[in-house]
């Protein structure tokens, strides 16, 4: 019992900093990335990546505030109850990232290629950065799909192409 304490004390030591690292990419990852496409799918902006593992990305934190608790639960030896529950729940998260896997391959893969059309976009596989199985590029001209540009050159282009339609 005690060597066991003694190594789970050992092991806190890297394992917060990196859980701690770990929330933090996490959150940086949706702050950055994924907030801003749903937002451009939601304001029809003129090109949209969609990230079909979104999904995980919005559960996963769980996962190193689970493993932060645990590793503190298990350097205190507490009772085998205790450490049961913190297991539970790391099993339980665990389990939710593999169904919000499972969501993201079954259900928003294929519904993206359904609907983005509907919305009026066309898939753009070509621009600077290119899409990879991990996410898919949709542009609403498809004149504004060429090779190598960025999505920013894709926004500039339907910025000068209302400002002409309005000033003719």
């Amino acid at each position: 019992m005690q060597d066991r304490v003694k190594n789970n004390r050992k092991n806190t030591i890297w394992i917060i900093p990196f859980s701690i690292a770990l929330l933090i990419f996490n959150v940086y990852l949706i702050h950055e990335s994924i907030i801003p496409d749903i937002r451009d799918i939601f304001v029809l902006s003129p090109v949209v990546r969609v990230t079909p593992l979104f999904t995980l990305v919005m559960t996963f934190w769980a996962i190193p505030l689970t493993m932060v608790v645990a590793v503190i639960a298990n350097a205190i030896p507490l009772k085998k109850q205790v450490l049961k529950i913190f297991e539970y729940i790391s099993i339980f998260s665990v389990g939710v990232n593999v169904i919000s896997i499972a969501i993201a391959f079954l259900i928003i893969a294929p519904l993206h290629y359904y609907t983005m059309p509907k919305l009026g976009y066309t898939r753009c596989n070509i621009l600077k950065d290119h899409p990879t199985i991990y996410f898919t590029d949709w542009v609403k001209n498809p004149a504004w799909c060429v090779r190598g540009k960025s999505r920013e050159w894709v926004n500039e282009q339907a910025r000068l192409d209302s400002s002409t339609a309005l000033n003719p």
